[in-house]
């Protein structure tokens, strides 16, 4: 379910990049005569790698309400049955602590991925 709730993302925004390659950057291979090789790795994976990490931010994000939304059908543990059992209980403290830490962790997933871009994207 984590899967399916993460790869559409990452996958829209991965066609989306290649698809706005700029035009001369295909010229230039074609004139250069790249192999594909050559062309994957001078080209198209640095054009498309801002919007792969674009695509795992929402992907991640997506992902984390989906275990969380599991968690509170399946019962048991985790943090999504915490919640679903505090709001059963009429225990809105605990509700508000546990909104707050969802938020905290989904903030620092998408601190880590921003981390992982900053280091793999060049700002040329």
């Amino acid at each position: 379910m984590i899967f399916i709730t993460a790869i559409w993302p990452i996958i829209i925004n991965t066609t989306e990049g290649v698809r706005q390659i700029p035009q001369d950057y295909n010229n230039v291979s074609r004139v250069l005569r790249l192999d594909r090789k050559t062309y994957f790795f001078k080209i198209l994976f640095p054009a498309t790698v801002p919007y792969i990490f674009t695509g795992l931010k929402i992907g991640i994000g997506l992902s984390w309400l989906a275990i969380i939304a599991a968690e509170m059908l399946i019962g048991g543990v985790g943090i999504g049955f915490f919640i679903w059992d505090a709001w059963n209980s009429s225990r809105m403290s605990d509700i508000i602590l546990a909104v707050i830490y969802v938020g905290v962790v989904g903030l620092l997933l998408d601190k880590f991925i921003t981390f992982l871009a900053s280091l793999v994207v060049s700002e040329d």
